[in-house]
């Protein structure tokens, strides 16, 4: 585990043969806000009509600069439930990612591969986990709380004047293309910051701020060693989404083709839910391991950057040492790098 790549495909050896690996990893990205793309697979989108008819008395007012007490009301309970979602969900992800990276570094002891795993059982793991992801995602609300002016913007002119008859979430997503994709970027820089971040709570036992710190510096001094591994399985994470959720959303067509008069056809009713419940059940269970992949690498890149830096740090002690020219050396040893070779003006005499 000497490379980036041999780390990557060592976490996903040790990724394949542990299942329960896939479980933790699924249930903290479902937590984290997976559930959501996988509702929005089976849920019909409501027409721009529709929309307009439910957002325009509260988007309006908001736009023209007026707060309703009802606005303000929906606009809490909104707050309210983002902060309770991201408390709650955020401690239970936490907690599994902990458990994670403590398997993950096991794992690596078995091996033989080279780690600084220490288990540190310290209590508020799971909560400091959470803190560290927060944290790392404030940069991301930052842009958002930016960006989300000119995407509301577009959202409303789209809502009243149409610029063209397509599907309402592509006309925003092509008008307000510029602040998503900022808002995509940080949210994955974020991501890669508070996981790193987390493996350095764990592993080394560091405070809240400092792993948060040292991990953001460490992908601008070294941002290709930092952002390689993640960004890879990110990306792998992404394409099984995009390919099993399509899968569901097709499936998903076809069931509702047949529930609309299932009696016509019990048989074909039978056999679309069966293959909606298989197509739902491999969608979870291949993102569960690739979740656990990228978890895992995320945990073997870690140790293996952590024990190149030690190495590093022994050559450069023992060159030191051996080449006897510092003054904080052997009191009267000779500053010739030949051993057993005598010099007449040498002071030490040392052999």
């Amino acid at each position: 585990m000497t490379t980036t790549r041999g780390a990557t495909l060592a976490a996903l050896l040790a990724a394949l043969g542990r299942p329960s690996w896939w479980i933790l990893a699924l249930a903290a990205f479902l937590v984290r806000g997976g559930i959501v793309l996988f509702v929005v697979a089976i849920v019909t989108l409501p027409s721009p009509l529709i929309l307009s008819n439910v957002l325009g008395p509260i988007i309006t007012p908001l736009y023209l600069g007026a707060l309703e007490p009802a606005t303000i009301l929906l606009i809490l309970s909104g707050f309210t439930g983002v902060v309770l979602w991201l408390v709650v969900g955020g401690w239970f992800a936490g907690a599994t990612e902990v458990a994670l990276i403590r398997e993950a570094g096991r794992a690596a002891d078995e091996e033989g591969l080279v780690t600084r795993h220490r288990d540190r059982a310290g209590t508020g793991m799971a909560g400091r986990a959470a803190a560290a992801h927060l944290v790392a995602l404030i940069p991301m609300a930052l842009v958002v709380g930016l960006g989300s002016v000119q995407i509301f913007g577009v959202a409303y002119r789209e809502l009243v004047n149409p610029s063209d008859p397509g599907p309402l979430i592509v006309r925003i997503v092509a008008g307000a293309r510029g602040p998503l994709a900022a808002i995509v970027v940080a949210w994955i820089l974020g991501e890669i910051v508070g996981g790193m971040a987390v493996r350095r709570i764990v592993i080394d036992g560091e405070s809240v701020g400092g792993a948060v710190l040292r991990s953001a510096l460490d992908l601008v001094r070294r941002p290709a060693g930092g952002l390689l591994a993640p960004l890879a399985t990110t990306v792998v994470l992404v394409i099984d989404l995009a390919a099993v959720l399509t899968v569901v959303m097709i499936v998903w067509t076809l069931v509702r083709n047949h529930l609309v008069r299932p009696l016509d056809d019990p048989l074909a009713t039978g056999l679309a839910l069966v293959t909606l419940g298989a197509a739902w059940c491999l969608a979870l269970l291949v993102t569960g391991l690739i979740d656990a992949w990228r978890s895992t690498t995320m945990t073997f890149e870690a140790h293996r950057r952590a024990a190149v830096e030690v190495g590093r740090s022994i050559d450069h002690r023992d060159g030191w040492s051996q080449t006897g020219t510092s003054s904080g050396g052997t009191i009267g040893a000779s500053a010739h790098g030949r051993p057993g070779e005598w010099s007449s003006d040498d002071p030490g005499g040392s052999l």
